[in-house]
């Protein structure tokens, strides 16, 4: 279920389902579940903080903070399968405290490492949130690019209803 309010950005579904499961990681017998299961983890409370204000707002990024740490001490020990993880969400950090420059350094490494790598979903779901980013910054030009990538992205993977999502959008 967080695998799917997460594509279709439903972020407020996603907080409330990470906090009613608690820290599923005890139970997840799979590394790859666990690692995926925290890198959605962080990345709703990452867009829950974005939408929210005051102490909600802190608390979201506070919560995010500690999934983000998970994140980072996988790849520090050389998880290379958490990397573009890492960047997709030290991006959406960056957004979150206004730091422009990084946020866009960081979409881009998302980008590239996701798709070099071979995490299409992912490559996917990185030029989304920077068309968001970009849309949110006024930019068409950028917003426009990351949507049609995104697109080709879902397309590529089989993912239709996201594809007649976008489509929509467009």
């Amino acid at each position: 279920k967080l695998e799917v309010f997460v594509f279709f950005q439903q972020w407020q579904e996603a907080v409330d389902l990470v906090q009613k499961a608690g820290n599923v990681r005890l139970f997840l017998s799979s590394t790859f579940v666990v690692v995926r299961y925290t890198f959605l983890e962080a990345l709703a409370y990452l867009k829950a903080a974005q939408s929210s204000s005051g102490w909600k707002k802190r608390q979201m990024k506070k919560c995010a903070h500690k999934t983000i740490q998970l994140i980072r001490g996988w790849a520090k020990n050389g998880n290379v399968n958490v990397v573009h993880y890492l960047y997709i969400v030290e991006a959406e950090l960056a957004v979150l405290n206004g730091k422009n420059k990084k946020a866009k350094k960081s979409f881009n490494a998302a980008i590239s490492t996701s798709r070099r790598n071979g995490f299409l979903r992912d490559s996917a779901l990185a030029h989304e949130l920077a068309s968001a980013y970009f849309k949110a910054q006024g930019d068409d030009y950028w917003r426009n690019y990351h949507i049609e990538c995104s697109r080709a992205c879902y397309q590529e993977w089989g993912c239709g209803e996201k594809v007649k999502k976008l489509d929509a959008i467009m």
